[in-house]
């Protein structure tokens, strides 16, 4: 059984470096492929990649794409489905370059599903903090937190009580959905929601390792955000309710309901709750 890792980066080499590139040569198990998208084709980048493909014992997929202009959608999801094309691994999984994976991640990956005959597709626990940056400097770092819990079902990562994301995301490459680049914050979950219709609610499983350290930063993609921007993209999953088996009447109640809490949310505050916190 053959892991590829796909990571997409855009102008972060030091970033990519310091994090994922750091995490991923680390692996007390070397059966796998590391396929990493230099989106903007960020010279510094390339050339890191050639220098971490000379030193590495492990095959590493180097593949550059154009940026795609901000009209035609979020670039990670053009890297991440660049990424998949090249993959040839039997299970595909994610890394962003400002995040990390524990050494045996890709070795627990593989245990768990070779042990989980059945599943199709799985998200690992993380190991999460939220960090405010100013000035580009860290000025408020983030209480440590498990996400999801041990017993988190499918249920509730997909009415959003707890926290679905794709960093370390594993499934099958057979038939896997392609990511949507009309979304940005919910890109992860509007996949999680493909990835229901296409495997099915039973062929999902929790992997209880904590095998992600991921670090969500005030200037990130959700820090920089607003609940103006989580409502309309809310509103364009239920507006498309029948393109997703899984959003029956209940899950949408739920999901109506975030719309409605995002909007009012959106009257009083510029900034996600998360990041709204005193730094003096």
């Amino acid at each position: 059984m053959k892991i590829s890792i796909i990571t997409a980066t855009y102008n972060r080499p030091q970033i990519l470096v310091a994090n994922a590139l750091s995490s991923i040569k680390n692996q007390s198990d070397r059966n796998f492929e590391l396929v990493i998208v230099n989106d903007g084709a960020n010279p510094k980048t390339k050339n890191i990649i050639r220098h971490f493909q000379e030193n590495v014992d492990f095959p590493v997929h180097y593949i550059e794409m154009e940026h795609p202009p901000e009209s035609s959608g979020f670039g990670l999801c053009y890297g991440r489905n660049l990424g998949l094309e090249n993959a040839t691994g039997d299970i595909v999984t994610y890394l962003d370059d400002d995040n990390s994976v524990t050494p045996d991640f890709v070795a627990l990956v593989r245990q768990y599903f070779q042990k989980q005959p059945l599943i199709r597709y799985s998200m690992p626990r993380q190991n999460r903090r939220r960090d405010i940056w100013n000035d580009g400097k860290i000025t408020h770092h983030g209480k440590p937190f498990i996400s999801p819990s041990s017993n988190c079902s499918l249920l509730q990562l997909l009415a959003q009580q707890e926290i679905f994301d794709s960093n370390g995301f594993a499934y099958y490459r057979k038939d896997a959905p392609r990511w949507n680049p009309q979304f940005r914050v919910f890109a992860d979950y509007e996949y999680l929601l493909q990835s229901v219709g296409v495997w099915g609610k039973e062929a999902f499983g929790l992997n209880e390792s904590i095998l992600v350290n991921y670090v969500q930063s005030s200037t990130g993609i959700i820090g920089s955000s607003n609940y103006e921007q989580w409502a309309e993209e809310l509103s364009v999953i239920v507006k498309n309710a029948g393109n997703y088996t899984i959003l029956d009447d209940p899950i949408n109640k739920i999901l109506e309901r975030s719309i409605n809490h995002c909007q009012n949310k959106a009257k009083i505050l510029s900034v996600p709750e998360a990041f709204a916190v005193s730094t003096s």
